[in-house]
């Protein structure tokens, strides 16, 4: 429920994001045991580090955001990091698609 509140906060702060990150997106949120920390993943279309710097400017007023927005003692410590599981899914997309285009379509009939 925590991480859903703050998707939905930080949503809006990434559509303001610089034009040279292209599209960005929340991929997932995690946040600690101990509500300390709330760890944002964030993979953008080009340049994902000037997506996670234009957030980490952002970063104080979309904590004060969240403690309206919740009722907890202590709102957690927003944490922006590149989500690499993403990248490596995407990559591994690019790799299949370039190895079925090597195989020819009627395999099945040089091997009979």
């Amino acid at each position: 429920m925590l991480a859903s509140v703050i998707r939905e906060i930080i949503a809006p702060v990434l559509r303001e994001c610089p034009q040279e990150c292209g599209i960005v997106s929340i991929t997932r949120i995690e946040v600690s045991e101990d509500l300390s920390y709330a760890t944002a993943y964030i993979s953008a279309l080009h340049e994902v580090n000037a997506a996670i710097a234009y957030l980490q400017e952002h970063r104080g007023e979309l904590q004060k955001k969240i403690g309206k927005a919740i009722s907890v003692r202590r709102v957690p410590q927003l944490r922006f990091r590149f989500d690499e599981e993403g990248a490596r899914a995407t990559r591994l997309d690019e790799l299949l698609e370039e190895v079925s285009k090597q195989i020819p379509e009627d395999s099945s009939a040089s091997s009979q």
